[in-house]
C-alpha cells in the first residue's frame, strides 16, 4: 500500500509492484520544469533496488560500517549497514544488517526522522536517495532523515528470497490467479450458484500456489523467516535512534500506507520514545493485527467506489481529447461505467489475446486482472489520463499496454521474491485450530459479502496490488506480535492524513486512529482521490506537514485541505500554474511531485507539471 504499497499493481500501497520506465518519469519531469515538456508492478512504492551493497556490516550490535552509496555521488548522504540484534528476546540468536541511508541536516540537527515509504516491501534507501533533497524541503532541514530498508527488504540481511532466481519466481506466478486475479464472471447476478462455483474452482488454484510458495520460503529460508514481522522493525527503529542520536533520544517518523501500520505499531509499543510522527494513508492497525488477511479488504474498500465515481465523472468533464474512454464531452459517467462492465464481462468469457511488447512477454488479459489494475490505477490520479488511454486501446482490441502492466519487465531484480508476505505473515493471526483455517469455500464467500455489501465492481480486485494470503501455510511465527493496546498517550500529537475517496485506506481508518489517540493525534483531511497525500498536490497538506515537523506547530484536527491539481489537465496547466506560485510554494509543488516519482516507480502514475 503508500507501495508510500510499490505500482499501479502493488501501492502502496507507498502498498505494495508494476515497473515503470523511469526514463519516463525523469526525462518529463526535467522537460516540464525547463518549460520544454510537456505511481510497480502497480504495487504502493516502488521497492525495485537501486544498488547492492558490496560488503556486510560485521562485529556486535551497533556497528555500521559506512562506504559510498553506489549508483552516484550523493552530497551529504552517508550509505551502510548497522548491525542489529536478529532477536531482541534472544541475544543467542545472532545479528542482522538494516541497510541505511541518512541524509544529514544542513540547519541545528534537533534529531533524526526515519522513513518508511509502505508495502511491505518498500526500499526507505531507494526511496531517500531518490528524493532527498525534496524529502528535506518537505519536513525541513533541520532533520537527519534516515532511510532504511526493514527486515527482510532491499538490502536489508537476510533477504526474503523464497525462490532460487528471478526467473523461477517469475515463472511460479505466470499466468496464474495471482498474475491474474480472481475474476468475477459478472456483477450484475452476486447470487448466482455458478458465480460461487467458478470463484471456489479460482481459489482453490490460489491457496495450493500459496501452499507451495510457503513451501519452497521455508525451504530457502527456515528459521530466517521468524524475525521480519512489524514489532521487531520497532524494536530495530529504537535500536538504531539510540545509536544514531544518543540513549534516549525521541524516535521521529514519517511513513505513509503500510508505513502507517509501521507508525501505528511505533507510537503504541514505545509511546514514551516518540518525538514527532506522521502518518498518510491509513491501514485499519486492529484489522491488520487481529483479523486473516482475506478479510481485510471488506474495511479496506470501504471509499473505492466513490474513487471509482470519480475517475469516470472526471473522464466525462474532460472529454475524448484528454480521456479517450467517453465518446463526446459530458458523456454521463453511467455510460462509460457500462461499457467498462461490457468489457470486464467479456472478458470473464474471452480473455484479451497480448502479442510480446517491447518490455514483457506475450500472453493474455482476463477480466480479473483488468479490473484489478483498474482499482489500482484508483490510486493514482496522476495515471488516470495514461489509464484511460489504454483501457480505451484494450477496449478497441489491443490490450498490450495493460498486459504490460501486469507482468514484470525481464532482468527485474531477484530481491526480496516474497517480502510482503513475511512480514503480513507474521504480523497477522496464526489459525487457532484447524476450523479457522479458511477455505476455498470461506475465500469465495467471503469476497462475495464484500462484492455486494461494501464494493460491487472491486470486491475481490484487491489481490493483484495487495498480494496477501495464504499465511495458514507460512512456515514461521515470530518471536514477538503485537495486538495493541492502540490508545497511547504521546507527548507530542502524531500527525495522521487521509484522503476523502483513498480507494484502498479509506478515512474511516484515519478516523478511526483519531478515536483511539483523541489527545494524542490530529487528524488532517485531504478532499480529494488517491491512494496518500502525496498521490495529488496539496500545498495545504504539504505546508501543514511542514510545519509541523520543521516548526512544531500541531493543526487543528480535522482540518480539511483541497487539492491543487485536476485528475485530467489540460496541456500546459502547471506551467501557468507554477508561473503563478511564490517561490517557496514552487519548491514544495516541485517536492512533491518528485516524491512522487520516488514511490511510485515510473512516469504513469506521477503527477507530470506540464
Amino acid at each position: 500500500m503508500f507501495k508510500f504499497e510499490g505500482t499501479p499493481t502493488r501501492a502502496v500501497r507507498w502498498r505494495n509492484q508494476t515497473h515503470w520506465p523511469t526514463k519516463y518519469l525523469l526525462a518529463g519531469f526535467i522537460l516540464t520544469l525547463f518549460g520544454v515538456y510537456n505511481l510497480s508492478r502497480l504495487q504502493h512504492f516502488s521497492c525495485l533496488p537501486l544498488f547492492r551493497f558490496s560488503k556486510q556490516a560485521t562485529g556486535e550490535p551497533g556497528a555500521i560500517l559506512w562506504g559510498p552509496c553506489p549508483g552516484g555521488v550523493y552530497t551529504g548522504i552517508d550509505c551502510g549497514s548497522i548491525v542489529v540484534p536478529k532477536d531482541y528476546f534472544n541475544p543467542s540468536a545472532g545479528t542482522s544488517t538494516i541497510a541505511i541511508a541518512r541524509q544529514n541536516a544542513t540547519k541545528h540537527k534537533k534529531g533524526s526522522v526515519f522513513l518508511n515509504p509502505g508495502g511491505p516491501g518498500g526500499s526507505g534507501v531507494n526511496l531517500l536517495l531518490r528524493a532527498r533533497e525534496h524529502i528535506t524541503e518537505l519536513l525541513g532541514d533541520q532533520w537527519d532523515l534516515i532511510g532504511f530498508d526493514p527486515r527482510g527488504i532491499g538490502q536489508s540481511t537476510p533477504a526474503t528470497k523464497c525462490f532460487s532466481s528471478a526467473l523461477e519466481a517469475q515463472l511460479f506466478v505466470a499466468n496464474t490467479v495471482i498474475e491474474q486475479g480472481i475474476t468475477v464472471s459478472s456483477i450484475s447476478n452476486l447470487s448466482s450458484p455458478l458465480l460461487r462455483d467458478q470463484l471456489i474452482e479460482q481459489h482453490k488454484q490460489f491457496l495450493a500456489l500459496k501452499k507451495s510458495q510457503a513451501e519452497s520460503c521455508g525451504t530457502h529460508m527456515g528459521d530466517e523467516l521468524r524475525y521480519m514481522g512489524t514489532a521487531t522493525v520497532v524494536r530495530d527503529m529504537n535500536f538504531m535512534s539510540q545509536v544514531f542520536d544518543g540513549e534516549g533520544a525521541k524516535i521521529n517518523y514519517w511513513g505513509g500506507s503500510y508505513g502507517s501500520i509501521l507508525g501505528a505499531y511505533l507510537v503504541n509499543m514505545l509511546p514514551h520514545r516518540i518525538g514527532y510522527a506522521v502518518i498518510d494513508g491509513i491501514v485499519n492497525p486492529i484489522d491488520w493485527s487481529s483479523e486473516p488477511s482475506h478479510k481485510w479488504p471488506f474495511k479496506w474498500l470501504s471509499s473505492t467506489e466513490k474513487t471509482y465515481r470519480m475517475y469516470l465523472e472526471d473522464c466525462s468533464r474532460a472529454g475524448p481529447s484528454l480521456c479517450p474512454l467517453t465518446a463526446y464531452q459530458d458523456e454521463p459517467w453511467e455510460h462509460l461505467a457500462q461499457r467498462l462492465e461490457q468489457f470486464f464481462d467479456h472478458l470473464a468469457v474471452e480473455p484479451l489475446a497480448t502479442p510480446s511488447s517491447s518490455r514483457s512477454r506475450p500472453g493474455y488479459l482476463t477480466s480479473g486482472a483488468a479490473r484489478g489494475l483498474l482499482l489500482i490505477h484508483l490510486e493514482r490520479p496522476g495515471m488516470w489520463p495514461a489509464s484511460a488511454k489504454a483501457f480505451a486501446e484494450a477496449m478497441a482490441g489491443n490490450g498490450t499496454q495493460l498486459h504490460d502492466w501486469i507482468v514484470p519487465p525481464s532482468g527485474i531484480s531477484h530481491e526480496n521474491d516474497a517480502a510482503r508476505l513475511a512480514v503480513t505473515c507474521l504480523d497477522s493471526p496464526p489459525p487457532g485450530s484447524v476450523a479457522d483455517v479458511p477455505s476455498a469455500e470461506d475465500l469465495a464467500d467471503e469476497g462475495l459479502r464484500t462484492l455486494r455489501e461494501v464494493s460491487p465492481h472491486f470486491g475481490m480486485s484487491v489481490g493483484m496490488g495487495e498480494p496477501d494470503g495464504g499465511c495458514q501455510y507460512w512456515p514461521a511465527e515470530g518471536p514477538e506480535r503485537f495486538t495493541g493496546p492502540w490508545n497511547a498517550t504521546l507527548d507530542i500529537p502524531m500527525l495522521v492524513i487521509s484522503n476523502t475517496a483513498d480507494p484502498v485506506t479509506p478515512i474511516s481508518s484515519g478516523v478511526l486512529i483519531n478515536s483511539l489517540m483523541p489527545n494524542s493525534s490530529v487528524l488532517v483531511i485531504q478532499e480529494g482521490p488517491g491512494h496518500t497525500s502525496i498521490s495529488m498536490v496539496s500545498l495545504c497538506t504539504m505546508k501543514l506537514q511542514r510545519q509541523y515537523m520543521s516548526e512544531g506547530i500541531v493543526p487543528a484536527n480535522g482540518t480539511r485541505c483541497a487539492v491543487d491539481n485536476p485528475t485530467f489537465p489540460e496541456p500546459g496547466f502547471w506551467r501557468e500554474k507554477m508561473k503563478a506560485l511564490s517561490p517557496e510554494d514552487a519548491k514544495l509543488v516541485k517536492a512533491v511531485t518528485m516524491i512522487q516519482a520516488a514511490l511510485f516507480e515510473g512516469g504513469d502514475g506521477v503527477t507530470k507539471l506540464s
